[in-house]
């Protein structure tokens, strides 16, 4: 059972309707508890739709799960706010962006692979605006919620810190790569996956990268292993041969036929605050820090499980080396996002904009801006490859 909240079942709110909002939608309305779960997007009749297909899969394995839908545009801060005031939800899930990450590969391959040299975190402006948006919603709405964000969260719950609007905690990225990273170690070892732990640190580049590579690029990372509870020397295990491992004998589906494992990560961290409940998760942005780490949620709050020998300015220090790696070269006080400037100039050469940093106050005039240079590059480089094949 769901924890009760004052007079109602646990109420989780989750914006957006598309792929991974739909998947958390299903693993809570499947998943036996009773909580009452609220789910709203910009358009009222696909929410409304991919709600009544959460309905009738959960119905098929006996759940009946209480789903309410709504119509909410996050651009509209007020009507936002009024709507969360009316319905008090105890966590919202963002699951909202203006540039899903699997966009630019729809483009062909060549321009493709040019993009993503340039790294993730030159889209962090389009990541920003509707989190944003909602963080300002809740504290205009006056509720109390837990908000959980999926909108590139090892950067924008950052920047966001600067407003005193960081979401609790974002979900994905590390999470995703710490199955594979157990079931190698389990099976380098020889032993059951239940007996091993680990406890990682790393920013969405190397959760990204590793378990398609095999390797880290030289991004700076932590990791522990637990065997059975108690930690393993730092030379127990060789983590090349891990990352090689996850990389080989336990590569998974990727692209969006891999979601669910993402949808899973979100969850995981949903579900241990609804429920209450003290479980150590991996996750990025908690606290309004930058990367991923090894977190501790309970009821008495969030904490990074830090294992001995690791202190969290050495846990920072990690994330904010690798975070290079994803094109950011730092999340700077007043929350500006700086790029590198090798990412930046791929932008600039590829799609025509210069956009050295993304300053708060300045996101949304930048997202607009790098969504329509972005377009115009999809429908030329479209164009070219139309021409091509023809």
């Amino acid at each position: 059972m769901a924890l009760n909240t004052g007079d109602h079942p646990t109420r989780i709110l989750i914006l957006g309707c598309g792929v991974l909002g739909g998947g958390v939608l299903d693993f809570l309305s499947q998943s036996g508890r009773d909580y009452d779960i609220h789910i709203a997007a910009r358009d009222g009749h696909k929410v409304t739709l991919r709600a009544n297909l959460a309905r009738y899969t959960a119905a098929n394995l006996g759940h009946h799960a209480s789903i309410k839908v709504a119509a909410v545009d996050l651009m509209d801060v007020e009507a936002t706010a009024a709507y969360l005031a009316a319905i008090q939800p105890d966590i919202i899930f963002n699951a909202t962006t203006l540039h899903s990450w699997w966009v630019i590969t729809q483009l062909p391959h060549a321009a493709f692979q040019r993009l993503d040299q340039a790294r993730g975190g030159v889209w962090a402006a389009m990541h920003l605006v509707l989190v944003r948006r909602l963080m300002q919603a809740v504290g205009m709405s006056g509720v109390q919620a837990k908000v959980v964000n999926a909108s590139y969260p090892d950067v924008t719950n950052a920047a966001l810190a600067a407003e005193n609007a960081s979401p609790l905690i974002g979900i994905g990225n590390i999470a995703n790569a710490v199955p594979g990273i157990q079931l190698a170690a389990a099976h380098l070892l020889g032993c059951d996956v239940r007996r091993v732990a680990v406890r990682f640190f790393a920013h969405h580049f190397l959760s990204y990268r590793m378990p398609s590579s095999g390797g880290t690029d030289g991004a700076p990372y932590h990791l522990t292993f637990y065997l059975d509870g108690k930690a393993l020397p730092s030379d127990a295990i060789d983590h090349g041969a891990v990352f090689e491992t996850v990389a080989g004998r336990f590569r998974r589906v990727k692209g969006l036929a891999g979601q669910s494992v993402t949808a899973s990560s979100a969850t995981a961290v949903l579900r241990t605050l609804a429920d209450g409940i003290d479980r150590v998760v991996h996750a990025p942005g908690p606290l309004g820090l930058v990367g991923g780490y090894p977190v501790r949620i309970s009821p008495d709050g969030l904490s990074v499980d830090l294992p001995e020998g690791l202190s969290i300015d050495e846990a920072l220090a990690i994330n904010r080396a690798c975070q290079k790696f994803d094109g950011i070269d730092s999340v700077e006080a007043d929350g500006t996002i700086r790029f590198m400037a090798d990412s930046a100039a791929i932008i600039r050469e590829e799609i025509g904009f210069d956009c050295p940093a993304v300053p708060l106050a300045d996101c949304e005039e930048i997202a607009h801006e790098l969504a329509a240079r972005f377009a115009e590059y999809r429908h030329a480089q479209l164009a070219k490859s139309d021409l091509t094949a023809a």
